[in-house]
């Protein structure tokens, strides 16, 4: 009876300990559980307040390039206002700097390090914010149609609206528009604003530069 009391007072004994060891293991896990958001809640903070940045001086870019894209569309428009009359209203001095300024068309490639890294190591996946993940891929795919865009210009530009000007303007003449301090006097071989704007094809040029 006595060695039946002491197995059951060492079996109670152990059993509490065992159930001590697993509650212990139990605290811990959560522990670390809660350990584990708390650095991982840190890094996605990080994360937001870098984004953040990179978006500032993205919306910034945005304003001084937006600033080039309304001078062009303006200087476009006045181009193609001239091919509405029988007499020409512009002097070539003005036709230069119409011409200089209807090419302002600035290249966006923002730097976002951190929406690159999200992006190309699939961790913006496992962003809490499914609002924010929406407008991040929505923001790529803008992005990727503002260079395709940017692209087409760049070749209409390279292999028709440039090829055209050399042949019926000055370039000397529009740089001399734009500030140039290369040169001081006007090129003595310019084209003859009358001519220019009784052409169907620059108006046609004019008018897809303008889109």
């Amino acid at each position: 009876m006595l060695a039946e009391n002491k197995f059951s007072r060492y079996l109670l004994y152990a059993i509490g300990e065992i159930v001590l060891v697993v509650v212990g293991i139990i605290i811990a896990i959560q522990l670390n559980g809660w350990n584990q958001d708390r650095i991982e809640k840190k890094q996605y903070d990080i994360i937001l307040e870098n984004l953040e940045h990179e978006f500032i001086r993205t919306k910034d870019l945005l304003t001084t390039i937006s600033s080039d894209y309304i001078v062009s569309i303006d200087a476009n428009r006045k181009l193609m206002q001239q091919f509405t009359t029988k007499r020409v209203s512009l002097s070539p001095q003005q036709v230069d700097t119409l011409l200089e300024r209807s090419t302002k068309q600035a290249p966006f490639y923002p730097l976002q390090p951190i929406l690159d890294e999200l992006m190309n190591t699939g961790k913006i996946k496992s962003m809490p914010n499914e609002n924010l993940k929406g407008y991040l891929f929505n923001w790529e795919s803008n992005i990727k149609w503002f260079h395709f865009d940017y692209d087409l210009f760049l070749v209409f530009s390279q292999d028709q609206y440039s090829p055209y000007l050399n042949k019926h303007w000055s370039w000397k003449n529009i740089d001399i528009a734009g500030g140039s301090e290369f040169f001081e006097e006007r090129s003595v071989l310019t084209g003859d604003e009358i001519d220019l704007f009784g052409e169907l094809e620059f108006e046609n040029i004019i008018d897809s530069n303008l889109f």
